[in-house]
């Protein structure tokens, strides 16, 4: 990916390893193989706020506002998500509760990226569909945020709300488009993702994985607990945090493994 001045790309991680398919009749993207929650995720958005954000909670609140909103993707379709702020003291990959945290824990995002969703948590439906049945997103707190609610404006800052509705896409189940301008375009510059908004792009993807938002699978059978993911196992060499399901790439370089 080339980066622009003042560009950088919002997101970074287990996006990088899944080979991405386009949808048939638009630029947009899904994850391969395509996947979906069976009912709608209620992710839970870090009550603690980001140290950089001076509105009134830091950020939280227009976080929660802007991943929810109908001018972002329960605009595209109805339902398709709800969220609430709440703790991350069991913040934790793979546990089945989609989490928004303003930190990054297990230092996933580094150099340009702004933002990591952990896409690699989901499984086989017995009609060979796929669910998804966890996806967490980190945030880099080298960076300096900013939301709309924040008195003195946005200078050589990064919208918070922007930012996170990009990452809440990966959520849900899209890759990155390449039609500039889309919220799932994989770069950004400071001061220039706010609103928080989709565009027809996105919707188009977020339609083509959910249609009218009925959720066929929702309301059958729990889906068995989560025994894993796609990604390296403990004790596999790896070069990135993101490779190994642990989230955890540690030794010296050329002999690292996944913890």
């Amino acid at each position: 990916m080339k980066i622009m001045k003042n560009t950088v790309p919002r997101v970074l991680a287990l996006t990088l390893f899944a080979t991405l398919v386009a949808g048939s009749a638009s630029a947009f993207v899904l994850l391969s193989p395509a996947r979906t929650w069976d009912c709608a995720p209620n992710i839970i958005v870090d009550n603690r706020g980001q140290s950089s954000i001076t509105d009134s909670d830091g950020g939280v609140a227009a976080t929660v506002a802007a991943i929810t909103s109908n001018q972002a993707w329960n605009g595209a379709v109805n339902g398709v998500l709800t969220a609430q702020a709440g703790s991350m003291s069991s913040y934790a990959l793979g546990d089945g509760v989609p989490m928004l945290n303003f930190q990054d824990p297990i230092n996933a995002c580094k150099g340009s990226c702004l933002a990591a969703t952990f896409i690699g948590y989901y499984e086989q439906r017995s009609d060979g569909s796929y669910r998804i049945f966890d996806a967490d997103i980190v945030t880099n707190g080298r960076y300096s945020w900013t939301t709309q609610s924040e008195p003195d404006g946005c200078s050589s800052e990064f919208y918070m709300e922007g930012v996170q509705v990009h990452e809440v896409g990966h959520v849900l189940g899209l890759g990155h488009t390449n039609v500039t301008g889309a919220t799932m375009y994989p770069s950004v510059s400071s001061c220039n993702n706010g609103p928080a908004t989709t565009e027809n792009d996105d919707d188009d993807g977020l339609q083509a994985l959910y249609g009218n938002g009925s959720f066929p699978y929702c309301g059958g059978e729990p889906p068995p607990p989560p025994d894993g993911c796609d990604l390296l196992p403990s004790g596999a060499s790896c070069t990135e945090n993101s490779e190994c399901c642990s989230g955890n790439c540690k030794g010296r370089p050329g002999s690292r493994t996944c913890k």
